[in-house]
């Protein structure tokens, strides 16, 4: 082969156009290369963190100390990190500095910017000695002079941090191998062949999990896969650099009925003692439980391929990504929890994929693997089981969840649950806050801000201590600043879970910092209650342990009690957490829908029990067996209520308990609501604390009225408090109603601006009638219980809209000409999704709409500048496909631009074949399960159970293109293969032609 001259590569490169260059010709020492994204090339020494590196070069003839210099990554703050200390650099010898935010020796108190910045270096005087400034870096690819000192910069791999420079550039990369077989399951041993189009490659290959190198195994044939492994594949030439890594798992006869996760990592970045995150090792700190220096108790983070298989074995996803171990005490068991982070640094910088079906994001900065924690000794499912009757029941900040499991370079690893990690991201996705306005504190033995400051938080605390919450005036005040629903059901969640871990541990809060900000509980680490520990026992009473006045400083200290005994010393807040408390007993925490729910949930794992106990031997080996810890649950949630009932009684000086009977003429027609709480079951017993105020509302469904109350009450009003002392009754009567199409329509949702042209949130209602309609005492609000409450002698004219803004003065300032709006609403919309409802004055529901803002919704109406608009007001707005994002900024006052564009013939006919989610959702016992088919097609609708059995055919016929609508009813003989189903989770598949989908709804009976 002919020999090139180096200048031939790097010629390409002389990027004068990439940064700008000032040098003092006085000084030898100099910038000579950096890394702005380091996900695998060097990990410093002191921290053995892949963090980004900028290194010094001395290129004289004597050594410079660089006591009292500076470096910097803003040219406008010279000073920004200063070296305090002796920092000697020998001639024509380098120095690495790293940009991590150690603030500590060559740890800089700054990290470089992988999208483009400065960094300058000056002397004590603070002259410039030499500065850079480069624009967008790519990962693992450094940018540094070349030869070592000179004026010209280029892009060198491999990158040479403490080393002379070399003539690699990136001109010369070699593209990527064929294979012949990608990532999957297979019933059988497979066989795979690798080629390259080029001539003179040579092509690399590991088992692993390290990346290959020409010390590797060569490709001199076909690769037989017996087992489950992952593959590794590289290819080389000489003069090129080595193509890009690829990553393979095959799964060879694995039976699983969870979807899987497959890490693929160099094993060191695991279990070397040096660097390994996973292993005691050599280099750790003492911290969480821990009796002595540990690994996995540092902040590393490690890179990993990682890729996702759904449960019926497609892949759904893979990606580079960063890992590190989760959690607290639990580090200290031998399997561990697992956070993923999505960076630039590795890829695309987020997680573009729905894996939680039961919530609408579709975009995760990290997901967490969690181990089980403390529950990795009892059940792997108790956390999990506990945070999913909040989600069924209660307004409480949760975590979503799944079960998986996971393999390492090939190795099975056992159970591990997908859940949300709580943090930023989190509330931007679910309550749409921007990140840099919020103040998220953690309560662990002490109050600390993991976003934001504490101030507020300290503030509202030394409200409580110094003043007395029994004052109306100062209770309002209270009410101003904290969530007071969502609190009370936070308490209640804890307390009848018999959490032993908590008030003074596990805790977080957290506040939009803004005059309407209002502070709401995060839930978590529920692993001790429901029999979990000694302390989370049926009989625990966790009332006397939340509002302790003397508790020890493990779990409940006096500081940690305090919020929730001076507001008991409020009546109104008292009388409603009491009978709250009682509400939720009759439906949240009914015992047969909780011994639903652990059935369900449990079941999920079950077959997979056996095989996660062989890999863990230790798993599971407190109490008798896996199924008799899962019964400990069952038990304690038949013995709670009774015991949670007296304890309340005791603590406050009830009298006890009465039996209200609560029924409605006809369930299809109307709901009844206890202190905002669904009473599903119709003709239900409901035990309520005695004399104490019941709240109780009547709410008609669309084509139906409320009438009057039977029983205990005669009252025409739909929202009435009953003061009981005795059993009784209570039946509401509904009557049908005739829909008119002079119905108000939810026409327009914005529920997230662009940043450029910021109303606010806002919702435009249309009147498509041509008669005056009277809006007088109509109430507007979220799926949260936020409501926005029409003043009087509001009228909406015939043919007109009108604008609910949340900030009228931020809509005006981009609308000046806006008229006919209200406002301001002390809510906003969640830019995740939710439901939104207008309700009339009679508390009749005139229109309700779940949107989202992803999946069958069109997710450009979130962020981008556009809306949500509704292509005819004519056409059924609880339909995502009726719905359109707008062009521009939306046509708030005006007929929306995606109905104009239509033109009059509306195209009735779906384009696509999409699978709704089931309304309503939890249901008892009916449901309806909607569908859309853009072509005719045979068309089969299933109902399954946890474990796959088929409970109902709901179709099996030919069908047209349209829409369709199916009632689901769980207790009709004629539908079901079976009799009634019970409480539990149950899957529903369509399957048109070659297209199916599956969803999961929730019974609770």
């Amino acid at each position: 082969m002919k020999k090139l001259n180096p200048s031939y590569f790097l010629f390409p490169f002389i990027l004068f156009f990439f940064f700008i260059q000032e040098k003092s010709l006085t000084q030898s020492i100099s910038i000579n290369e950096f890394m702005a994204s380091n996900a695998a090339v060097i990990a410093d020494p002191d921290y053995h963190a892949y963090s980004d590196w900028i290194e010094l070069y001395n290129a004289g003839n004597t050594q410079i100390n660089l006591k009292d210099y500076s470096i910097t990554d803003d040219l406008s703050q010279p000073q920004k990190y200063i070296f305090q200390s002796d920092l000697i650099v020998q001639p024509k010898n380098y120095l690495l500095i790293w940009a991590d935010s150690k603030n500590i020796g060559t740890h800089t108190n700054f990290k470089l910017s992988a999208s483009g910045q400065q960094i300058g270096l000056f002397n004590p005087s603070g002259e410039v000695i030499d500065t850079i400034t480069f624009e967008a870096q790519q990962t693992d690819i450094s940018f540094g002079r070349f030869p070592d000192a000179a004026s010209e910069w280029f892009k060198f791999f491999p990158s040479s941090p403490g080393a002379k420079n070399s003539t690699s550039s990136i001109f010369n990369k070699l593209s990527e191998p064929s294979v012949s077989l990608q990532s999957g399951f297979y019933d059988s041993p497979i066989t795979i062949s690798i080629s390259h189009t080029e001539f003179n490659v040579v092509i690399y290959y590991t088992r692993d999990g390290t990346v290959p190198t020409k010390s590797s195994s060569l490709v001199s044939g076909t690769i037989r896969i017996d087992s489950t492994s992952v593959l590794r594949i590289r290819a080389f030439k000489d003069g090129f650099l080595p193509s890009n890594l690829l990553t393979f798992s095959y799964f060879i006869n694995e039976q699983t009925e969870l979807p899987a996760f497959s890490i693929v990592t160099d094993p060191a970045n695991f279990f070397s003692d040096t660097s390994g995150i996973y292993v005691e090792g050599i280099n750790g700190i003492t911290a969480r439980c821990s009796n002595g220096p540990r690994n996995w108790n540092q902040d590393w983070e490690r890179p990993i391929e990682l890729e996702f298989f759904e449960k019926n074995r497609s892949l759904a996803f893979k990606t580079s990504a960063g890992v590190k171990i989760y959690g607290g005490c639990s580090r200290i068991y031998p399997m561990k929890s697992l956070a993923f982070y999505f960076r630039s640094k590795y890829g695309l910088g987020k997680l573009n994929y729905r894996i939680f079906p039961d919530i609408f994001v579709n975009e995760f900065e990290n997901i967490v693997l969690r181990s089980g924690a403390q529950d990795w000794w009892r059940t792997m499912c108790r956390e999990e089981i506990a945070q999913s009757l909040i989600e069924q029941g209660m307004k409480v900040d949760h975590q979503a969840y799944r079960p998986s499991i996971l393999f390492i370079n090939g190795q099975y690893w056992g159970i591990h649950n997908i859940r949300e990690k709580l943090d930023d991201n989190y509330l931007a996705s679910h309550f749409g806050v921007n990140k840099d306005s919020i103040d998220l504190i953690e309560i662990s033995k002490a109050g600390s801000a993991n976003y934001g400051d504490i101030i507020a938080y300290n503030e509202m605390m030394t409200f409580f201590a110094n003043y007395n919450i029994a004052a109306p005036s100062n209770y309002e005040h209270i009410k101003s600043i904290v969530d007071i629903d969502e609190y009370i059901d936070y308490q209640i969640a804890q307390i009848f879970s018999a959490n032993g871990d908590w008030p003074g541990s596990n805790m977080k809060l957290w506040r939009e910092r803004s005059p309407k900000g209002k502070w709401r509980w995060m839930i978590y680490d529920l692993d001790f209650t429901f029999g979990g520990n000694a302390n989370g026992q049926y009989f625990s009473n966790t009332l006397a342990l939340a509002t302790a006045t003397d508790g020890a400083s493990w779990p409940n200290p006096p500081w940690a009690t305090l919020m929730l005994r001076k507001l008991l010393e409020n009546e109104e807040f008292r009388n409603e957490f009491i009978q709250r408390f009682a509400v939720h007993m009759n439906t949240t925490y009914e015992p047969l829908h909780v011994i639903g729910v652990i059935d369900s949930l449990s079941g999920v794992i079950a077959s997979e029990i056996p095989r996660h106990k062989l890999r863990w031997e230790k798993s599971i080996t407190i109490g008798k067996d896996w199924f008799v810890n899962v019964q400990v649950m069952r038990d304690f949630a038949v013995n709670r209520p009774d015991t949670m009932r007296k304890f309340i009684s005791s603590k406050f000086g009830l009298a006890g308990t009465c039996s209200i009977t609560l029924g409605r003429n006809n369930p299809t027609w109307g709901k009844i609501f206890t202190h905002e709480v669904e009473v599903k079951n119709n003709n239900s017993q409901n035990l309520f604390f005695k004399n104490i105020p019941l709240k109780v509302r009547a709410f008609a469904l669309p084509g139906y009225r409320f009438v009057k109350w039977e029983g205990v009450s005669g009252s025409t009003s739909p929202e009435i408090t009953l003061l009981s002392g005795s059993d009784s009754y209570l039946n509401a009567v509904f009557e049908p109603a005739e829909l008119s199409v002079t119905t108000v329509v939810i026409n327009e949702i914005n529920y997230k601006s662009s940043p450029s042209f910021d109303t606010e949130d806002w919702v435009e209602l249309y009147n498509p009638s041509s008669t005056s309609i009277s809006l007088s005492g109509w109430k507007f609000q979220d799926g949260k219980a936020n409501v926005f409450l029409f003043p009087e002698n509001i009228v909406l004219k015939g043919d007109a809209y009108l604008l609910l803004c949340r900030d009228t003065v931020k809509f005006k300032s981009l609308y000046p000409n806006g008229t006919n709006l209200l406002g301001d609403m002390q809510f906003g919309l969640s830019s995740a999704g939710e439901q939104i409802q207008l309700i009339d004055a009679d508390s009749n529901e005139v229109d309700v709409v779940s949107f989202a803002s992803s999946g069958e919704w069109d997710s450009l109406a979130n962020g981008t500048g556009r809306t949500l608009s509704l292509r005819n007001p004519q056409l059924d707005n609880a339909l995502p496909h009726n719905w359109r994002a707008s062009t521009a900024y939306g046509t708030p006052g005006k007929i929306n631009d995606v109905y104009t564009k239509v033109g009059t013939e509306i195209k009735m006919l779906p384009d696509d074949l999409v699978l709704f989610q089931n309304y309503p959702n939890p249901f008892n016992p009916t449901t309806v399960i909607s569908y859309q088919l853009a072509v005719s097609s045979k068309v089969n609708l299933k109902v399954f159970n946890i474990l796959g059995k088929e409970m109902a055919t709901l179709v099996n016929t030919e069908q047209q293109a349209g829409n369709y609508s199916i009632n689901f009813d769980a207790t009709n003989n004629h539908q079901l293969t079976t009799n009634q189903l019970p409480s539990g989770i149950y899957f529903y598949q369509l399957r048109a032609g070659q297209f199916v989908a599956t969803k999961k709804m929730i019974l609770l009976r």
